[in-house]
């Protein structure tokens, strides 16, 4: 069996003759396929508006300073298991993350105002405005503001990186389309370059290629999304058994979770049969940069000391698949 990693994007033919196209046109800056891709994927998560910047971080911070651009608040809640790029948005904003424990799906557990909802590995939480679908590409909530990573650790890749911020309110995505160029007035209709800069803005401008490659991808997504579900089931009723292995309750958007005593000691041993897995986020407040938190994150601790990621690539195969439960099988058995 060769080596199966814990995650890769994938991309064939059709992606290569999509970029190859826009390499042969005269546009590489935002033009006409960008508006095509943000048309199209506001219409596949149910938002009015999409607008597109260069990554993940960028989206959760630009979020954060359309909403309180002229009124910022001192702080905001976050969920203390989340990735670092959550709080550095906030911090990178003007704004001090406050950390909370989370739920036992690993959603915010807080219902203090305003907050910034993460919903970790697609198990949604409750949203007040604000809310990180990275790990739930699918989803969004009406009239919140969306906030979407295309990173190539995501089943859909715009070429490496990327990110998007869907919302229902065209204020909103006035000042979203102005901040993410430079503030400039009146660019997202395509009219020609206009000098009039109304207020602060920065530069996070998506480009054709990318775009381009986003559609091709965008089109496969239901049919990775349908994969990921059935092979999440298939590992599911394969080891409900094992009392060794605990799962979450609802099945994941992004990578095929399991909850074990040690999981370090599963990922070496899965590593020496050629199958790489990973350990979950460390929670923010074990990150030297919000040492200083004192609360108690008792749900967020349990989560990275026994989370563990197994490998979710949707082109694996049910071979591949079967021998990755086998072996976990095996090895849980013989600790």
């Amino acid at each position: 069996m060769k080596f199966i990693p814990q995650f890769i994007p994938y991309w064939d033919y059709l992606e290569r003759k999509a970029v190859t196209k826009v390499l042969q046109g005269d546009y590489l800056n935002e033009y006409k396929t960008v508006r095509e891709f943000e048309k199209k994927f506001a219409q596949f998560v149910g938002a009015r508006y999409c607008i597109t910047v260069t990554s993940g971080t960028m989206a959760l911070y630009l979020a954060l300073k359309s909403l309180y651009n002229k009124n910022i608040p001192k702080k905001i809640n976050i969920p203390d298991y989340a990735g670092i790029f959550v709080g550095n948005a906030c911090i990178q904003a003007g704004i001090s993350p406050v950390l909370c424990d989370v739920s036992e799906n690993g959603s915010l557990n807080s219902n203090n105002k305003p907050r910034f909802v993460v919903h970790s590995n697609g198990r949604l939480g409750s949203v007040q405005l604000l809310e990180d679908c990275a790990q739930a590409i699918a989803h969004h909530t009406k009239n919140a503001i969306s906030c979407y990573s295309f990173a190539s650790t995501k089943h859909i890749t715009t070429g490496g990186q990327g990110g998007a911020i869907c919302c229902d309110d065209q204020k909103t995505f006035d000042i979203l389309s102005r901040l993410k160029d430079l503030g400039r007035n009146d660019r997202q209709n395509l009219k020609p370059m206009s000098d009039y800069f109304e207020f602060w803005g920065i530069n996070s401008k998506f480009t054709e290629v990318q775009a381009a490659f986003g559609l091709v991808q965008l089109k496969k997504l239901p049919k990775r999304l349908s994969r990921l579900n059935k092979m999440y089931k298939i590992v599911k009723q394969e080891l409900k058994n094992i009392k060794e292995i605990d799962f979450f309750q609802d099945s994941p958007q992004w990578y095929m979770d399991i909850l074990v005593k040690n999981p370090d000691n599963l990922i070496q041993k899965l590593r020496k049969h050629g199958i790489q897995a990973r350990r979950f986020y460390r929670p923010l407040h074990q990150q030297p940069l919000y040492k200083n938190e004192k609360n108690n994150f008792k749900i967020s601790t349990y989560l990275y000391e026994h989370g563990l990621w197994l490998p979710s690539t949707t082109n694996l195969s049910d071979k591949e698949l079967l021998y990755i439960i086998n072996k976990i099988k095996i090895l849980i058995k013989n600790e």
